[in-house]
């Protein structure tokens, strides 16, 4: 029998509360913020009154058994008869008898999901993302021997994923983050399911996906600031490669890692695309080519602009930038190459690669380097989730941290020093006075006459500072550090 309840929370005491005692448990009377007389009981420290919510909630048990919580509504003969209706369909899904409201149930999985896949290019997904998502949940379709809805159970989906990261004698099995994705592929066609009200639930919504940290199989490294230099200086001077020269390959390379733009963005920039007469400078990655569907104007440094400059000096606007690029999964061949006549491993000790992609790593890493403000940085990178601009940061900043203990005091060293320490610093320590960013960026260059000059008072020279400052924060803040 499902259980029909209204929840509860506290809320701090009015002070104009009166407190009043009823069959021995203590009242307040009180006016909430509508003006309406509200009577609650007080909690056991006297301190907080306990409301219910206006909305009635549902506790019964689904066709698997499992104890579900749903919102009902205000009205409680609405609720009770929402509840007899969950607590139906739940029967007649363990009995086998679909209820008429979900005939779509008797349809095989395989049209919903060609219908999904449709959905997913509708909304905007790339045909490459939408084949990628329809393969992967379709493989679980077929392992898991899932033919209707009725078949899906999360026991099953976790067993075959599991199969699937085992390692075989000839083959070694997929990794976590492999894993996950097959997860949030079967995840996400059930969820749309549900949202169609093709289904009454999604059975796969308590699983959860895996630790990544623990089973990295591609992980990518930054290229040092040396590298980058030594890189770009030796390909300008090789021979033609996958149908580019080695002036374009090194200008390709260079607009990477001062620009953070991921390879597919770059093979659809046009000579349009790039607005370099302006302040700052830019590139314009069209919405309909971003990874998130927007578009996305990046400004780039100086060095970039200059190569770029002589790079499309008379070409017709509508080229594209870099005409005989190689598809995506040549460029990661043809850098390798390059990085062997640089002489720059592709493989580090711990295992870490350079690919194409480690570019515009080793362009998050530099503002990491730089000493860019997070957000900032986020805004650089593009990134819809600052963790993954974090994580940048602190697998960059492992050495400042290590630098900065430096400073520590040496507690095993004779400790008969001078009561009165000096004022440059503890034992002898100068330390180093800190640039703040708002000084850095609002510095004028040599040549360019500050217009803060004229403004003695430093309360209004704050406000004007940062007016100043506003379209170049981005920009500056990480120009002076990128590769020239």
């Amino acid at each position: 029998m499902a259980r029909i309840f209204r929840q509860t929370y506290t809320k701090p005491l009015p002070a104009e509360a009166e407190i009043f005692t009823r069959r021995g448990k203590k009242y307040a009377h009180f006016k909430d913020g509508r003006g309406k007389t509200v009577k609650a009981p007080l909690s056991e420290d006297g301190n907080n009154v306990i409301r219910e919510t206006d909305k009635w909630y549902i506790e019964y048990k689904d066709a698997d058994g499992t104890i579900k919580k749903v919102a009902g509504f205000r009205d409680r003969q609405a609720t009770e008869q929402y509840a007899s209706k969950l607590e139906r369909d739940a029967e007649h899904v363990r009995s086998g008898y679909k209820p008429k409201e979900h005939k779509q149930l008797n349809r095989p999985l395989k049209e919903h999901l060609e219908e999904f896949k449709q959905y997913l290019q509708n909304k905007g997904t790339s045909e490459k993302q939408a084949q990628q998502v329809y393969n992967r949940a379709f493989r679980i379709l077929e392992g898991c021997g899932f033919a209707q809805w009725s078949d899906i159970r999360a026991s099953k989906v976790q067993s075959f994923l599991a199969g699937l990261r085992a390692d075989k004698e000839s083959k070694r099995g997929i990794s976590a983050q492999t894993s996950n994705g097959y997860l949030q592929a079967i995840k996400s066609f059930c969820k749309w399911l549900q949202g169609e009200r093709r289904a009454p639930e999604n059975p796969l919504e308590p699983l959860q996906g895996l630790n990544v940290k623990t089973d990295r199989r591609h992980d990518r490294r930054a290229l040092t600031e040396r590298e980058c230099q030594t890189l770009l200086q030796v390909t300008a001077t090789q021979d033609a490669r996958f149908g580019m020269t080695g002036v374009e390959r090194a200008l390709l390379y260079q607009t990477a890692l001062e620009s953070g733009l991921r390879a597919t963005e770059i093979q659809t920039l046009t000579i349009s695309s790039c607005s370099l007469d302006v302040v700052p400078p830019t590139l314009t990655v069209k919405a309909a080519y971003s990874k998130h569907r927007r578009e996305d104007v990046q400004p780039i440094p100086h060095a970039l602009t200059d190569s770029l400059k002589d790079y499309i000096e008379g070409r017709p606007v509508e080229e594209l930038l870099f005409p005989t690029m190689p598809k995506v999964d040549k460029l990661a061949k043809m850098l390798r190459a390059d990085l062997e006549d640089a002489e720059i491993p592709y493989e580090d000790d711990a295992g870490r690669v350079v690919d194409f992609h480690a570019l515009r790593h080793t362009y998050i890493t530099n503002l990491a380097r730089s000493g860019v403000h997070p957000k900032i940085a986020m805004d650089l990178a593009r990134h819809s989730d600052i963790n993954l601009t974090l994580a940048r940061y602190s697998h960059t900043l492992v050495a400042d941290r290590s630098k900065a203990l430096g400073a520590l005091p040496k507690l095993t060293e004779d400790t008969n020093e001078p009561a009165i320490q000096k004022a440059t610093g503890t034992y002898d320590v100068k330390p180093e006075t800190p640039i703040l960013e708002a000084e850095t960026t609002s510095r004028a260059t040599s040549g360019e006459t500050s217009s803060l000059n004229c403004i003695p008072n430093k309360e209004l020279a704050e406000p004007a500072k940062r007016l100043e400052n506003r379209c170049t924060e981005r920009y500056r803040g990480f120009e002076s550090l990128l590769l020239r």
